[in-house]
C-alpha cells in the first residue's frame, strides 16, 4: 500500500442532485467505511490510506463529514471515504445530517466496508445498520475491528450472523489483517475503466475562516449539493474536506476547514488537531477564500485568518457573506486589509444562503491562481527595481547607500524573486515591505504571495 500522491480526492460527478452545479470528476472506486459511532472508523480509514489527517478521538461522534483519500494496492488505485457513524436514536439536527452524510457515501460507493467492535456483541445500533445496507444493493464487507487476540478473532466470526456476507478480522490500532482486508477489497471491486490521464496543474482552492461564518455554506453552495454538513453551531466542521468539481471544463479542488480560532480558545485535543490540519490543507492549496461575516464587519479574528493563509503562501480572496443581511463599507474593508496584510487581498461579497455573488467567486480564485502561477520578465523587473531606485532611494548607514543591482524572477507558484544589492545588512523591513508592495502593484498580484530573496553582490 502506498499513499496516494495526489492531494485531491474525487466523487462521481453522476450522482449530482443539481443538474447546473459543477460536476464532480471521476475515475476511480469508491469505497465507504460506514458504522455504528466509535468503533473505529477513522482509526481504519487512516491505516489504509496510508495518512494521519483523520481526527481520532475516544469520545463518539468525532467524525462527522464524508471524507476521501486515495490509496492502492496490488496495482488497484481507489478511493475510501470515512464517514461519521449512523445512529437512529440521536434525534439531534447534527446527528441527523451526519447519519444523511453516511448514507450518502453508501449511495456513491461501489462498495461497503461495514465496521463493527468485535469485543462486543453486536448492539442494536449495529443491527440497524445491517438492516440499512442489506437494502442498499452494494457489496458490503463486514470488518470485526479490535481483534488483537486469537479469542477475539473467534468472536468475530459470530457477526456471520448480521446476514451481510464475508467477516474479515483486523485490528485498525495496531495494523493487524489489514493486508488481508485489502486483498479482500480489491477482489470485490468493479472491473477498472480505461481513462485519460489527469490534466497537470489542477486549481487547489481552501476555504478558511473562524468558526460560524459561512464556510460550509459556500462550499455546498459552489458545488450545488449538500456535500459538507451545515449546522448554526460553530465547529461544526473538523476535518479538511477535498473535493475534486469540475468548473467549465476544468478539474478544481476544493477543501474546506475548520473554523480557526485564538489557541486559547481551544476546547480540546480534537479542536487543537482540527486546527493544524486546517493550516496544513491551507500549506497545500494554491488559492484561499477567507470567509467573512457582513454582519459584523471585518475583525481581528478575520485579520488573523488571513495572515494564517498568507504565512502558507496562499493567494488570499477576502470573501464577505452574508451579504443579504448587511452591507459595511467595502471601501473601509478594503482599506484596512491593505493596510494590515501584506498581501492586500482583494475583496468579494456574496450570500450562501440567497446566492448573490457565488457565481463570482470561482473566477475570481482562478484569477489569482493564475496570477500566483505568472512569470514576469527579467528585462520588466529591472526597470521596475530602477525606477523605484528613483523613487525612494534605499536606506543608509554613514556614507554607505543600499543600491538595488539586479532582479530575477527564479520560481513561481508563488513567484520568487531574487534582489541583487550591494549590502543587505542596509535592507530594512519597513523599505523591504514597501519594494514588495510596489512591485505587487506594479504586476497585478494583489492578494498573491511574493517570496523577496534579497543577496549580497558587493561593491
Amino acid at each position: 500500500m502506498s499513499d496516494s500522491p495526489e492531494r485531491a480526492h474525487r466523487v462521481p460527478g453522476k450522482r449530482l442532485r443539481n443538474p447546473t452545479a459543477p460536476k464532480l470528476a471521476t475515475n476511480q472506486p469508491i469505497v465507504a467505511v460506514v458504522g455504528y459511532p466509535n468503533v473505529g472508523k477513522s482509526t481504519l480509514f487512516n491505516r489504509l490510506t496510508g495518512r494521519r489527517d483523520a481526527v481520532i478521538d475516544p469520545v463518539p461522534g468525532v467524525t462527522r463529514d464524508r471524507r476521501q483519500a486515495g490509496t492502492e494496492w496490488g496495482g488497484r488505485e481507489f478511493q475510501i471515504i470515512d464517514t461519521g457513524g449512523i445512529d437512529a436514536d440521536d434525534p439531534t439536527p447534527i446527528g441527523r445530517q451526519v447519519a444523511e452524510q453516511a448514507r450518502q457515501a453508501i449511495a456513491d460507493a461501489d462498495l461497503v466496508l461495514f465496521v463493527v467492535d468485535a469485543t462486543t456483541a453486536p448492539t442494536s445500533g449495529d443491527l440497524e445498520v445491517a438492516d440499512y445496507l442489506r437494502t442498499a444493493r452494494v457489496p458490503v464487507i463486514v470488518i470485526a475491528n479490535k481483534c488483537e487476540r486469537r479469542e477475539t478473532e473467534l468472536l468475530a466470526q459470530g457477526l456471520w450472523g448480521l446476514g451481510l456476507g464475508e467477516v474479515v478480522p483486523v485490528s485498525a490500532q495496531h495494523g493487524l489483517g489489514i493486508g488481508d482486508l485489502l486483498d479482500v477489497v480489491v477482489a470485490a471491486l468493479p472491473e477498472p475503466e480505461i481513462i485519460l490521464p489527469r490534466q497537470e496543474g489542477v486549481p487547489a482552492l481552501c476555504i478558511m475562516g473562524r468558526s460560524n461564518v459561512g464556510k460550509s455554506s459556500i462550499v455546498n453552495a459552489i458545488l450545488g449539493e449538500n456535500r459538507v454538513i451545515v449546522h448554526d453551531r460553530p465547529g461544526t466542521t473538523r476535518d479538511p474536506i477535498d473535493t475534486m468539481f469540475e468548473y467549465q471544463g476544468r478539474e478544481i479542488v476544493l477543501t474546506d476547514t475548520a473554523g480557526l480560532r485564538k489557541r486559547g480558545r481551544m476546547r480540546d485535543d480534537v479542536e487543537h488537531y482540527s486546527q493544524i490540519r486546517a493550516i496544513q490543507a491551507a500549506e497545500r492549496s494554491d488559492v484561499a477564500l477567507v470567509i467573512c461575516d457582513a454582519t459584523e464587519g471585518l475583525t481581528d479574528a478575520d485579520l488573523r485568518a488571513v495572515d494564517s493563509a498568507a504565512r502558507a503562501r496562499c493567494a488570499t480572496l477576502v470573501v464577505m457573506n452574508k451579504w443579504d443581511l448587511a452591507q459595511p463599507e467595502l471601501d473601509a474593508i478594503t482599506g484596512e486589509l491593505r493596510a494590515k496584510s501584506r498581501q492586500r487581498p482583494l475583496v468579494e461579497v456574496c450570500s450562501a444562503t440567497s446566492g448573490e455573488g457565488l457565481h463570482r467567486l470561482v473566477p475570481a480564485a482562478l484569477r489569482l491562481y493564475e496570477r500566483r502561477r505568472s512569470r514576469i520578465t527579467t528585462h520588466n523587473l529591472n526597470t521596475a527595481i530602477r525606477e523605484l531606485a528613483e523613487a525612494r532611494p534605499g536606506p543608509r548607514n554613514g556614507k554607505r547607500r543600499l543600491s538595488l543591482r539586479y532582479l530575477v524572477q527564479i520560481d513561481s507558484s508563488p513567484p520568487t524573486l531574487r534582489l541583487d544589492v550591494n549590502d543587505r545588512s542596509l535592507i530594512t523591513r519597513d523599505y523591504g515591505f514597501w519594494l514588495e508592495n510596489q512591485l505587487r502593484r506594479r504586476f497585478d498580484l494583489d492578494g498573491v504571495p511574493i517570496i523577496l530573496q534579497v543577496r549580497d553582490r558587493g561593491g
